[in-house]
């Protein structure tokens, strides 16, 4: 059984998603619920919270692109 890369998703933990932008995971929950900062929603899996490595960086180059 081969895994389609495309399909294959790194998912960080919130501790690694605060480390990657020097924030505490009260911040991470604040972009959370900002609708207008876009910041992307976690999958939450057995009562954690995991982001998409891929989703964060598309997040990353949309608030560059703003500067």
């Amino acid at each position: 059984m081969s895994i389609d890369t495309e399909q294959a998703t790194k998912l960080l933990p919130t501790r690694q998603v605060c480390r990657r932008y020097g924030v505490s995971d009260r911040t991470i929950a604040r972009w959370e619920r900002d609708p207008d900062l876009q910041f992307p929603q976690p999958t939450e899996i057995r009562g954690r919270k995991y982001y998409d490595e891929n989703s964060l960086t598309a997040f990353d180059r949309a608030q560059a692109a703003q500067r």
